[in-house]
């Protein structure tokens, strides 16, 4: 994770008698690491190199040395294979090579630990929401001796009035985020920094946040602690973004999100604003919804993920956000939204290939589902992995099952992912890792760099025969054609494209496949079916259906599909009954396909256009009423400017009247 901490889990989406109750009880996490760039996403299968904690919750977990630790809400751990319980108040540490429960690390805390991060010289910083450590009065932050769990001589911390949730350690100083309006008994509201050595206030950071995101008094409203749950810091240390319950920071407004400029002062940005969570969500489960943040390895953007329920708006309840950190402004939206269908995420961990996702959601890709899978809906039970690009759940998918409360911890480190829960099993009961699993990077599926083909090429197209045939394309003059054998008949083919020696297309039966091509040989044909995993197809979710998804509407339309083309994580199409050229994200790395439609162009061109493929700086388009072949600029994801004709019956005597024309592209 990254080289701060983060705050743990909160309420899901229980019924509203016990929404206050679980607001109350929840917790925040936190953990410290450099973001790790694992070059592909981790192993779906746990490692066995965890114990098993018994009871309670993961809320925070670090990594420092060869040890892990894991702070939460537990009292009892046993090792992996052992049936012997050993007491462990709320915090623990094991060996990160074989499991196996440190046993001189036994600090006594007695109450939630929600941040660990690690500290200078073979330290720790602690925060949560506890009064004593080892049996002497310490309040919600302290270091510990990281071999012994001692209280560290010298660090007496300012006692703050609330709980500590999240932590950073900037190398010079402590940042200190919570649930507190006082920190030695001065006003602080929420966000303030301490010396590392000694943990009194330094007057670096002092930024208070004030106000209920929901509750205004009124009956059945849930009501939470004003206050941080999480921060994140970018990569180069200029900026911290942090969430939490609050409608203001330093009495500018900012709903749930602020964002924190840090340089040789601190103070609130005033020139980044986002309205993204001003809506209410559900008012009678949740006060706030926000749950955790993390900027991407790069830093070129941040997450956001969120619990909320469905309510009577259209907000970001129960999503997972991208923010691209160079945006400013007082309207600053997310590039993409990712929909579970009003299911609760909880924690949020980027690498350089995957957003991995976790919480108590049954589906992931999910924005026309309700408490149901909707079109689109993948199964994801509590766990998953998103493509940065566009927010589509990649091919991961351990699954928990049953998912509980859900997720709230993960943090990765160079080895792979660890995950913080208040469950035991990853898989549909399969593997038992007691509140904490570990998969690791060896054995994961590759997300490799997408090749879709340059020119000059070579273009596959078929006619109204059925016919494939290929011919060399430079950008302006075409080869002759010649039938390519073995590849079946292509007459209900209906689009098509290339990424890394693999052919996608659709079909007027209502599916969509894939086979390998390598310019001269195609493979078995598979179907396109990710929303019907049959490992968890026929599982029950707990909450009276199973984890069946269901194909996105387009599957429905492919018969009318007129071309296809594919460019940067979006699949674009046009449709022989509705004008325009529209497009969805796509993934070739999982065959998930977006399950919102977006259009691109309302130009009446497109009303004829057939296939189409983007090469370089261009879109190329056949049209199937005159058989031409056109090209128009492409910028920004959409064509842009005149089309120019480069080949057609009256041109050169080539007829393009075709629904597929692609660009072979080799792995």
């Amino acid at each position: 994770m990254r080289s701060f901490v983060r705050p743990v889990a909160r309420p899901l989406a229980v019924a509203p008698v016990l929404a206050l109750t679980a607001a109350l009880l929840s917790a925040p996490t936190s953990a410290a690491a450099p973001e790790a760039e694992h070059g592909r996403l981790v192993n779906s299968a746990p490692s066995t190199a965890t114990p098993n904690i018994v009871g309670g919750t993961t809320y925070t977990i670090a990594k420092l040395g060869d040890k892990i630790y894991v702070g939460g809400s537990f009292t009892q751990v046993s090792n992996r294979g052992s049936s012997s319980v050993w007491t462990r108040n709320r915090l623990l540490a094991f060996d990160a090579n074989t499991g196996k429960l440190d046993s001189t690390f036994t600090p006594d805390m007695d109450g939630t630990v929600s941040a660990v991060i690690p500290g200078p010289s073979g330290t720790l910083y602690v925060g949560g929401a506890f009064k004593t450590v080892n049996g002497a009065t310490v309040r919600n932050l302290t270091r510990l001796d990281a071999d012994t769990g001692d209280v560290m001589p010298g660090f007496t911390s300012v006692p703050f009035n609330g709980a500590v949730n999240t932590l950073y350690d900037t190398g010079s100083r402590l940042l200190v985020g919570g649930n507190f309006t006082t920190a030695g008994g001065a006003e602080h509201r929420g966000l303030v920094s301490v010396s590392r050595a000694y943990g009194k206030l330094d007057g670096y950071l002092s930024v208070d946040v004030e106000g209920h995101h929901n509750y205004t008094g009124l009956p059945g409203q849930a009501q939470g602690a004003v206050g941080v749950r999480d921060m994140a810091v970018s990569p180069d240390g200029s900026s911290l973004v942090a969430i939490g319950n609050f409608t203001s920071a330093d009495d500018l407004p900012r709903d749930q999100i602020v964002r924190v400029r840090l340089g040789d002062t601190a103070s609130v940005d005033p020139d980044w604003a986002s309205p993204t969570y001003e809506a209410p969500c559900n008012p009678l489960s949740f006060d706030s919804y926000i749950r955790d943040v993390d900027f991407s390895p790069d830093g070129s953007y941040f997450g956001v993920v969120s619990t909320g329920g469905y309510g009577d708006n259209d907000p970001a309840c129960d999503t997972a956000n991208r923010f691209e950190a160079d945006a400013s402004g007082t309207d600053v939206r997310p590039t993409w939204v990712s929909r579970t269908g009003a299911d609760t995420l909880l924690g949020l961990e980027i690498t350089d290939k995957a957003i991995y996702v976790g919480g108590h959601q049954r589906w992931l890709n999910n924005a026309n589902g309700r408490d149901s899978a909707g079109t689109g809906a993948v199964p994801r039970p509590g766990i998953g992995a998103l493509d940065p690009r566009n927010g589509l759940p990649l091919s991961w998918n351990p699954g928990r099952n049953p998912r509980g409360q859900g997720a709230s911890e993960l943090m990765a480190t160079d080895e792979g992912l660890y995950v913080g829960s208040d469950t035991d099993y990853i898989g549909n009961r399969k593997y038992l890792r007691g509140k904490i699993a570990f998969f690791p990077v060896d054995g994961g599926a590759a997300v490799p760099a997408e090749n879709t083909g340059t020119l000059p090429g070579t273009l596959m197209f078929a006619g109204s025969d059925g016919v494939a045939k290929k011919r060399s394309f430079d950008g302006t003059d075409v080869g002759s054609a010649s039938t390519v054998p073995g590849a079946g008949s292509w007459v209900n083919v209906r689009g098509g494209f290339m990424v890394n020696g693999t052919m996608y297309y659709g079909n007027a039966n209502g599916s969509m496949y894939k086979r390998t091509f390598d310019g001269s040989t195609f493979g078995t044909v598979t179907a396109i079916d990710p929303y019907n995993d049959p490992a968890w197809v026929n599982v029950q979710t707990g909450s009276g259906q199973t984890y069946r998804g269901q194909a996105p509407y387009l599957y429905r339309e492919l018969a009318d599909v007129g071309g296809m083309a594919y460019r940067d994580g979006r699949l674009y199409y046009t449709l022989i009954d509705r004008p325009g050229l529209f497009y969805r994200y796509f993934s070739p790395q999982s065959g998930v396909l977006g399950a919102t439609e977006y259009t691109a162009s309302t130009d009446s061109r497109w009303n004829s256009a057939g296939g189409m493929f983007v090469a370089g700086d261009y879109l190329y388009w056949s049209n199937r009423s005159n058989g031409n072949l056109y090209r128009a600029a492409w910028a920004d994801g959409k064509p842009d400017g005149p089309a120019t004709t480069l080949s057609g019956p009256t041109v050169d005597g080539n007829d393009w009247k075709t629904k597929v024309i692609f660009l072979v592209a080799g792995s």
